[in-house]
């Protein structure tokens, strides 16, 4: 079992991190592209994360798919962006919201069957 001090160190590591990768591709593809790439990405790291038993340790959990893909990550600008674009688009944008969730849903199914079948290799 991790000490407090030390799951807030990897937690803060890790999260910093994300945050930081998320940030660039923000900066590299703009706003609206970059929420959904990261979310996207986001749900496929954390599906191969936990699709492979290797990955179950402490230190493993609490960097990576707590610290770093909760960084990486964000579900309040998903909303917010659904929100913005509603008012603009309507029910295309509700749409788009959906598929998109579908998306992310898939890419972490995908995503988890293949490190599981890689993992047995």
């Amino acid at each position: 079992m991790l000490s407090t001090a030390r799951i807030i160190r990897l937690t803060f590591l890790g999260g910093a991190l994300g945050t930081a990768a998320r940030f660039t591709l923000s900066l590299t593809l703009g706003d609206v592209p970059s929420i959904i790439l990261v979310n996207l990405l986001g749900a496929a790291l954390l599906g191969w994360f936990n699709g492979n038993p290797k990955n179950n340790t402490d230190d493993f959990n609490t960097f990576w798919k707590v610290g770093f893909t909760g960084g990486f990550t964000t579900m309040s600008a998903f909303a917010s962006f659904t929100v913005l674009y509603m008012q603009v688009l309507g029910i295309w944008a509700a749409l788009a919201t959906v598929v998109i969730s579908a998306l992310g849903l898939a890419a972490y199914a995908l995503a988890f069957n293949i490190s599981k079948k890689k993992a047995r290799a």
